[in-house]
């Protein structure tokens, strides 16, 4: 998402901005049909002045939200060292009252580049499943996507690398949601190098990332013989948000069983001192949970047809609805 840091003076809005309006002061000069305090989603406070020659139609409404697409940067006081000035290029978006609850949208194991169902030979459309996804996340407004590993399959081409920009990438940026992932046990060069450059495309990690202030979001790559190296990695004692999940790309021994290579979800507790609420996992293609010790465990299944297991539970999504400092998880089962 772009907030006020993203903003530089002189230039144009790099991508829309989603912001809250906090106040509105009506006819406050001959050419300013508006002065309209906003802040970002980050809580940041800038001004936006609605010039009368910019010619918008747009009722601003306190305690509302407006999505603006290409609107000019300007230098501006001491209070708001920047301010935004729509022109008739601008497009601004009323989005109405943010609902109380935050919405996340989780997938996993797209393996963009696979075209057979790996036991069966049958065709399978990963990049079409992935998109379904991504249009049904945009529809239920959604805070964030979080993808649990192997977006990408080793035989990706490049023709659809670039079919996953057009129609995954573009669309969560235009709306301004922040895509998180973490890295599975496939992957491919071009695709490492579209996810480092897209700007609204985040590899999670130990300092996790927060959504509305309402979760936390930890992730941590996959490690092939499951010795994540807790220890050493800088995982807060406690958070501030009153949720917390964490993501992974391996085999549990809670949903599994005990075997080498498996990761015990014993030693992630003992070693961050957090209580995860959720822990989610990629890695399996057939989704299953249960509940241990106090948290959801869930593996998410592949989100097209992948598994190999006689009644799969796989081309799903899930869907988490924070409400309050509780959440809940709900299948999407991907048409």
């Amino acid at each position: 998402m772009v907030t006020v840091d993203d903003l530089t003076v002189g230039n144009s809005l790099p991508a829309p901005i989603i912001v809250h309006v906090n106040s509105v002061n009506w006819d406050t000069g001959k050419s300013r049909r508006a002065e309209v305090e906003i802040e970002d989603e980050t809580g940041a406070s800038l001004l936006l002045v609605d010039y009368t020659g910019a010619e918008q139609s747009v009722t601003w409404q306190r305690d509302h939200y407006y999505k603006i697409t290409d609107c000019n940067i300007k230098a501006g006081t001491a209070e708001y060292p920047v301010y935004l000035a729509p022109s008739k290029q601008t497009i601004i978006e009323p989005l109405g009252p943010r609902n109380e609850d935050t919405s996340i949208l989780i997938v996993g194991d797209t393996h963009i580049g696979r075209t057979e169902h790996p036991d069966t030979g049958a065709k399978i459309d990963p990049i079409g499943a992935f998109r379904q996804a991504i249009d049904y996340s945009l529809y239920k407004n959604v805070a964030a996507v979080i993808h649990v590993g192997d977006i990408y399959h080793e035989s990706a081409t490049t023709s659809q690398v670039e079919t996953v920009d057009d129609c995954i990438f573009e669309p969560l940026e235009n709306a301004g949601v922040p895509f998180y992932f973490i890295r599975g046990n496939h992957q491919t060069d071009e695709g490492n190098r579209q996810l480092a450059d897209r700007r609204l495309v985040t590899n999670l990690d130990t300092g996790g990332v927060a959504v509305d202030s309402k979760v936390r979001i930890f992730g941590i790559n996959h490690d092939s013989g499951g010795n994540i190296p807790l220890a050493s990695l800088p995982v807060p004692a406690s958070v501030s948000e009153p949720l917390s999940i964490l993501m992974l790309h391996q085999t549990l021994r809670q949903l599994s069983g005990p075997r080498k290579g498996h990761v015990d979800l014993r030693d992630i507790g003992g070693q961050t001192g957090t209580q995860f609420d959720f822990i989610i996992s990629g890695h399996h293609h057939d989704a299953t949970s249960k509940d241990w010790n106090g948290s959801t465990i869930l593996y998410t299944g592949a989100s097209e047809e992948m598994s190999g297991n006689p009644a799969p539970i796989d081309r799903v999504g899930w869907l988490m609805t924070i409400t309050g400092e509780s959440a809940t998880i709900e299948r999407y089962d991907i048409p």
